[in-house]
């Protein structure tokens, strides 16, 4: 969860983040922030009177992936769906497979001990769209919004024995083969309307249904920023948030997001040099040669020349109308650019003639891209890998007339908060797993990944976007802000070099002179102190 200061509301300014896990919904009262949890299946409740350092005070367990909550009085309500935590086998054998829809109550007079006071389950459903769910109560009723289950009303007069009240399911969907999927809800007197993903608007008769009444509510205040000093970074701190570096020279080019791309010397001391302002987020950027390359989220891909001075001067734009580029690789040899771009877009452009950028390959996953899934290199130099998040590993050869899929694809390794880095011989990657530990694989392993050799530290979690440089591995997980170094001189038996948790997002670690350099979200820039290599 992040929290962020509308009281400007043309000028928001991000003010902390608090890691609950993967944070669907949320709601605060008092000072108190309640959140819906999805994949650990949790409500995470969080003290938030101070915004700018919020702290989890208690979690309780969901029997469903967390999603929709809602207070009322002294209970929070908590929708669920997907998987009940008693499954045991991800598959419809189990019993409990698709068992994780419900609505969950829980008395929360005291925060920091919140009671669970009741359970009603919705039928067993599993689809791997549409996994949302919500919940509206008001008066004595509670409005639960299940997918492809409809909408369920449900009499909490007494709170501790749920019951039933009403059911609505949306119209079929033919070309879908299942009722329409409820993916809102809001209250009108006597009515509920409801959104469907292909069938837009619906009203439902509901004679309790009553718009609900905002009940008494204090506010936190935020307090004065405060400059606390760092012992292990020098950091450059913009108004953005910092997504990725890259150098020309000495000198640091900053993807900063809403503040554009900047220009920073970094030694002996940090000094911003230059400021250019992009169509959108700047949330990438590679130097090949004496060309920037920046992805510019709605704005495209921009492309820079390297003038004198270093200064910056534009040349050419690629753009995907309706879409963002998220990320962008450059190989050396500087022919091609390789994009990340919208939901599962992987792009890749011929940049020979940088003022006329033109698109040569596409190609559409079954999974999602939400972001630098592209391996930064390639293998073999000529095959580009790509990650889709639930669907894994693809591998795609750039030394023909043009780019094509060259059939391989490692399936076994699928999360996207994970990655693949191409180890010096460039033949071989280090593939970071969940569990904390990496494997070595190259484009024609096939084998899964409990019958492969993990190789990891005792007591570390090395999850996370790996980088290579040398004989030195890093990792950085933006989820937990989680920050790596590693000795892999042995790359069977790695030694910690340093580890951290960072306040920010850390993106992917560079290294420049042997200095680590950690683009950190609003953390900012950080640059080591102690030069490694």
């Amino acid at each position: 969860m992040e929290l962020v200061d509308v009281s400007d509301p043309g000028k928001p300014r991000h003010l902390s983040t608090v890691r609950t896990g993967e944070a669907q919904s949320c709601v605060v009262r008092d000072c108190i922030l309640y959140v819906g949890v999805w994949f650990t299946s949790e409500l995470v409740i969080c003290d938030v009177s101070n915004p700018r350092r919020p702290v989890i005070i208690s979690k309780m367990p969901l029997d469903g992936f967390g999603d929709g909550v809602f207070v009322q009085g002294k209970y929070c309500f908590a929708a669920t769906g997907s998987h009940s935590r008693k499954m045991k086998e991800r598959n419809e054998r189990d019993p409990e497979y698709g068992g994780g829809h419900g609505l969950e109550i829980f008395d929360i007079s005291n925060p920091k001990k919140p009671k669970f006071a009741a359970r009603i389950k919705m039928p067993r459903l599993y689809r791997r769209q549409s996994d949302f769910w919500n919940v509206i109560v008001s008066g004595d009723y509670a409005f639960v919004a299940d997918t492809y289950n409809g909408v369920f009303v449900v009499d909490i007069s007494d709170i501790n024995k749920p019951c039933f009240a009403g059911h609505q399911q949306l119209p079929w969907v033919e070309s879908e083969k299942v009722p329409d999927s409820v993916s809102g809800i809001a209250l009108g007197k006597g009515v509920i309307y409801t959104s469907g993903r292909w069938t837009d608007l619906h009203v439902i008769n509901a004679p309790m249904a009553r718009p609900v009444t905002p009940e008494p509510d204090k506010p936190p205040v935020i307090p004065p920023e405060q400059t606390v000093l760092n012992e292990k970074f020098n950091i450059y701190k913009p108004d953005g948030q910092v997504w990725a570096a890259a150098f020309i020279g000495d000198i640091a080019l900053a993807a900063c997001g809403s503040a554009g791309l900047h220009a920073v010397q970094l030694l002996p001391e940090i000094k911003k040099l230059a400021e250019y302002k992009t169509e959108s987020f700047a949330v990438d950027v590679k130097v090949n040669k004496n060309l920037v390359y920046v992805a510019e989220s709605e704005g495209g891909l921009s492309i820079w020349k390297v003038a004198a001075n270093a200064t910056l001067e534009p040349v050419g734009r690629f753009r995907v109308p309706g879409q963002s580029v998220k990320q962008v690789v450059v190989p050396k040899n500087g022919k091609y650019a390789l994009l990340d771009v919208g939901r599962r877009s992987f792009i890749i452009i011929d940049i020979t003639d940088p003022y006329q950028p033109r698109k040569v390959f596409e190609a559409n996953g079954r999974g999602l891209l939400y972001g630098y899934q592209i391996t930064d290199g390639l293998f073999e130099n000529r095959y580009a890998c790509c990650l889709w998040h639930g669907d894994g590993y693809f591998w795609y050869d750039l030394a023909g007339s043009e780019p094509v899929f060259s059939g391989d694809h490692y399936q076994w390794a699928y999360l996207a908060w994970n990655g693949l880095a191409v180890l010096p011989n460039g033949a071989d990657g280090i593939l970071t797993e969940p569990d904390g530990k990496y494997i070595i694989i190259n484009r024609q392993e096939r084998r899964p990944l409990d019958e492969i050799k993990q190789y990891g530290i005792h007591g570390h979690n090395l999850s996370g976007k790996p980088s290579v440089y040398g004989n030195r591995l890093y990792t950085a997980n933006r989820f937990w802000g989680r920050v790596n170094f590693v000795d892999i001189s042995n790359i069977e038996k790695p030694k910690l070099i340093d580890t951290f948790t960072l306040d920010g997002n850390p993106n992917l670690v560079v290294e420049h002179s042997g200095y680590p350099v950690i683009p950190a979200g609003y953390q900012g820039l950080l640059v080591y102190k102690e030069k490694l290599g």
